[in-house]
């Protein structure tokens, strides 16, 4: 190539292209590539011995240069990927003498680092705003506890509630059974949230964790000097507290039987008398009970009042456990993974197949608890946004192993049968945490679309309904 000469000092032009920082590639009329820079080699990985004298279309068939040699127009700063992986800023100019085309020069600056760069950070924009959105419906959510807080699709609690929200408006007792973990409590507070006393106190009472010896004084309050210990001014006891709201008696069933006894007269009075006091204190309260216990049978037994039993349960709620309502994991899983994501400042964007069919085929003996500390563990322990099964606690997994081998002394059956059991399985899963959203059930469980619906075709899937 011909020098370039500054007032005296000459510099070969090749040595000047040679040290662009962008890729330059030239080609004759014939397509040939005449010219390849080191910063071409570079941008990628071709060889200039490779690729000189060679048409450019077979190292690039969609190259900009060649529409350029056809219309002898330029092409100026125009993103463009000449093949998977790069993206470059490209300037493709026509080579002219007159009204010929001789060659075409094109000028490419890598970009493709830049580009990922801005999608990462388009991303991570999307994350944020995807978190925020999810932070103020949680917070919107959280202003109250009413029962648009208690999370649920199933029949036998859209029931339920239905029910609890005809008793919260009146001032009956309240008796509340099932199982730890069922959210006996929500349901509590949600009751007097939508009670007419929802603006005065409601005061717990966990009767499981309070010694019997401080039981009384707790409930009931003391008298200035009652015991050795005591305040000297007194102290007013939970009922007095609740004064005008709602007192919550939960684990009623671990009551000993001396102060069901006392309980009982105060319900019925509504009067009671503080410990060491001579004076009988008034209250205005309603009283809702909670218990993962029998009374029935702790009636029979003579271990619970049957006095008492009658006096809390006017009104009786059974929460059914979570395996009796299977329908209602889907949207729990999926209410806790935005709860979660936002309070790890994570969002999740695959979760394993296998990691969603045992989450959706477990039993739950913890119930609602179990499932919410389960995902939250999911969500701490996922990496770049994926879930899977391995993330799961080793009771889950255990139950599959081990649920896995009787069904393997029962019968044997084909492999592609198991296969293909287990990919209808958890296609039907998808679709109900994803409410049929066949986009979004195919980006859950990591398949193309189209792969989706030859799945469902093969399969004969259709659409759950629940």
């Amino acid at each position: 190539m011909a020098a370039t000469n500054f007032e005296g000092f000459t510099i070969p032009l090749e040595s000047i292209l040679e040290h662009i920082n962008e890729g330059i590639c030239v080609i004759d009329s014939e397509r040939r590539v005449v010219y390849w820079n080191s910063q071409a080699e570079k941008l990628y990985g071709i060889k200039r011995d490779r690729i000189l004298g060679r048409d450019i279309a077979q190292f690039f068939p969609n190259a900009l240069a060649l529409e350029v040699l056809k219309t002898g127009k330029a092409v100026e700063y125009v993103e463009h990927r000449p093949r998977e992986g790069n993206v470059v800023v490209i300037s493709s100019i026509p080579i002219k003498k007159g009204d010929t085309i001789l060659g075409v020069v094109s000028i490419d600056q890598d970009i493709t680092e830049i580009k990922k760069l801005s999608q990462e950070l388009e991303k991570a924009r999307d994350r944020i705003k995807y978190l925020e959105y999810i932070e103020e419906e949680m917070k919107r959510g959280q202003q109250n506890c009413s029962f648009e807080n208690i999370v649920y699709k199933s029949k036998k609690m859209y029931d339920l509630i239905f029910l609890a929200r005809k008793v919260a408006e009146s001032d009956a007792s309240v008796l509340i059974q099932g199982e730890s973990g069922t959210g006996k409590d929500l349901f509590a507070r949600a009751i007097h949230q939508e009670s007419p006393r929802r603006d005065k106190p409601f005061v717990v009472v966990d009767c499981s964790s309070i010694p019997e010896s401080l039981l009384e004084s707790e409930l009931f309050g003391y008298d200035p000097g009652a015991f050795t210990g005591a305040q000297k001014k007194g102290k007013p006891g939970k009922f007095e507290l609740a004064e005008g709201g709602t007192l919550f008696l939960d684990e009623i069933g671990e009551m000993p039987l001396e102060m069901q006894a006392k309980l009982l007269r105060a319900l019925e009075n509504r009067e009671f008398y503080r410990v060491g006091g001579v004076k009988p204190v008034k209250v205005n309260i309603r009283v809702i009970a909670a218990t993962n216990r029998d009374l029935h049978e702790m009636v029979k037994q003579g271990r619970f009042r049957e006095d008492l039993f009658y006096r809390l349960d006017v009104v009786s709620l059974k929460i059914p456990p979570l395996r009796e309502r299977p329908e209602d994991i889907p949207v729990l899983i999926d209410h806790y993974l935005k709860e979660y994501s936002v309070k790890n400042k994570k969002v999740i964007d695959f979760i394993e197949p296998a990691a969603v069919e045992m989450m959706l085929n477990y039993p739950w003996p913890g119930n609602v608890r179990e499932l919410k500390n389960v995902v939250e563990r999911l969500v701490i322990l996922a990496e770049e946004g994926m879930i899977l099964a391995e993330h799961l606690p080793q009771s889950i997994r255990r139950y599959f192993e081990e649920k896995g081998v009787e069904q393997n002394k029962v019968s044997l059956k084909k492999l592609d049968e198991v296969v293909a059991e287990a990919e209808k399985q958890a296609i039907t899963n998808a679709l109900k945490m994803t409410g049929n959203n066949k986009a979004k059930a195919a980006e859950l469980l990591g398949i193309p679309r189209s792969t989706l619906y030859y799945k469902m075709q093969s399969l004969k899937i259709g659409c759950p309904t629940s």
